[in-house]
């Protein structure tokens, strides 16, 4: 571990100093460029001359803007794990879900250092034969747009990123992710056959060109899909089983598929940044703040930091109260914090739930508090040595569920798909400890938590294939009803 994140650390100081320094200094910006990423292979004649190695580290860092910038911060405010406090923060998502700044995030995903990049990658790839390079390319691809079709819905996908079509039609959300599970099968493929030559390891900034690691974490996002589904497909709790009995298995955290950032200017967290620049924009959300207070949850001083009273405090939507405590960015979400797209902890999770959806309730209840063991082991291993997390029995039925479902939403701080989660298992519920609803206007008065993001204005003023009339509180094709 300490070799790759040498090698990889090197990487990125050499090759992309540039476009972390522009990060920093313009705080919430999550759209990454730079030299590297400016150069658009689109408008080279002859892909052969690109590199598509150095393609492949310019969408690695774009696209860590991607999945832990913006994006993920609406999400956290949707879920309540933060709470907006100032300016746009206090108005795109508590209560009043109006003007969401996703432009950028959309043009980051689709363009140079994005999709656009993607292709290019896997096309060269495919005419060298580099077939690591080519199924590493094709994992990022399905883990961003698996992830948008998540928040959005129907997006642009099999037209995307095509000179051939300028306006690309939207994909239904089905479409989207039957495509990716495919596009998964073919990359393990690929991680099987090997390579002709010697693939760079440090251009991997995830597992170092380490095939096994990436077929297993492949096998995980392929579980997270059916998961994501099994509401309303039959037999997708025992497809998502089988992805997951063959997912990531590593409790140390080497098997997880992770940023990699450090702690130099260069390679500091998206998530410090934005609280560099940005320290009061968002604070502690009161339903995860009062779930870990109500269980004496030891994570509670790991996530937030007290506030002047030497309490930690969340707060709820439209609520801007000066009191709310801070992300803890002076301990482990500081500047070298590695946040996970997709984890061990995950993938036990989902064969928990999916014994129980398949009425193997004394496994599900089994896995459970094998999981919740093994997060309080880590933790301990990271020196916090006298962490607690609750342990569960004599739990059955639909308080089984929601065990499971509330401590995935503990454990998966900061990670979009906990969005997918509540969706698809109403839990977490949005209940304070005193009984109150923490949705939009209260349970009664308001139309809840929302349901997806908007489209960005900017897709909508240009594309006729945009949908224009769309609504936060409108259900996704894979949102039971």
């Amino acid at each position: 571990m300490e070799n790759k994140s040498r090698s990889a650390t090197r990487m990125v100081g050499l090759k992309l100093t540039t476009v972390f320094i522009i990060v920093l200094l313009f705080g919430c910006e999550d759209f990454l460029t730079g030299p590297l990423l400016d150069q658009n292979p689109n408008e080279v004649d002859d892909v052969s001359v690109v590199s598509a190695e150095a393609l492949l580290v310019g969408t690695q860092v774009t696209m860590y803007g991607v999945m832990e910038g913006y994006l993920n911060r609406a999400v956290s405010m949707v879920m309540q794990q933060m709470s907006g406090l100032q300016t746009d923060y206090y108005r795109d998502f508590n209560c009043d879900p109006i003007d969401i700044n996703t432009n950028g995030r959309w043009t980051a995903m689709y363009g140079t250092g994005g999709l656009v990049d993607m292709k290019t990658t896997q096309e060269v790839a495919k005419e060298q034969e580099k077939h690591t390079l080519l199924a590493i390319s094709q994992m990022w691809e399905a883990l961003v747009f698996s992830t948008a079709a998540d928040i959005w819905g129907d997006i642009p996908y099999s037209q995307a990123a095509n000179p051939d079509y300028p306006e690309p039609k939207f994909d239904n959300q089905r479409d989207v992710h039957l495509s990716i599970l495919s596009l998964i099968d073919s990359a393990i493929s690929n991680f099987k056959k090997g390579q002709i030559y010697t693939f760079p390891a440090d251009h991997d900034f995830t597992f170092n060109s380490d095939t096994d690691k990436w077929i297993r974490a492949a096998h995980t996002l392929k579980s997270r899909i059916y998961l994501n589904w099994s509401e309303v497909e039959g037999g997708y709790y025992e497809l998502a089983l089988q992805e997951a009995e063959q997912g990531i298995m590593d409790q140390t955290g080497l098997g997880d598929w992770r940023a990699l950032h450090g702690a130099s200017i260069s390679e500091r967290s998206v998530w410090f940044q934005f609280f560099l620049s940005n320290p009061d924009y968002m604070g502690a959300g009161k339903l995860l703040v009062d779930m870990l207070t109500r269980d004496n949850d030891g994570r509670l001083g790991i996530y937030f930091l007290a506030n002047e009273t030497a309490d930690i405090v969340g707060v709820s939507p439209a609520d801007s109260s000066g009191s709310a405590s801070m992300l803890n960015v002076v301990g482990h979400f500081g500047m070298s914090w590695k946040p996970e797209f997709l984890s061990w902890y995950e993938n036990s999770f989902i064969i928990a739930e999916c014994y129980y959806r398949l009425n193997n309730e004394e496994m599900a209840l089994q896995t459970l508090n094998y999981v919740l063991e093994g997060i309080e082991a880590r933790w301990s291993s990271l020196g916090y040595s006298n962490i607690s997390i609750p342990r569960y029995s004599g739990v059955f039925g639909d308080s089984l569920l929601q065990a499971i479902m509330n401590e995935k939403y503990k454990a998966l701080f900061l990670n979009i798909q906990s969005w997918s989660d509540w969706r698809r298992t109403e839990y977490p519920q949005f209940i304070d400890n005193n009984g109150n609803s923490t949705e939009c206007g209260g349970s009664e008065n308001g139309e809840g938590v929302p349901r997806r993001l908007l489209y960005p204005e900017k897709e909508k003023s240009t594309n006729p294939n945009c949908p224009q009339n769309d609504n936060i509180y409108e259900r996704l094709e894979n949102d039971p009803n």
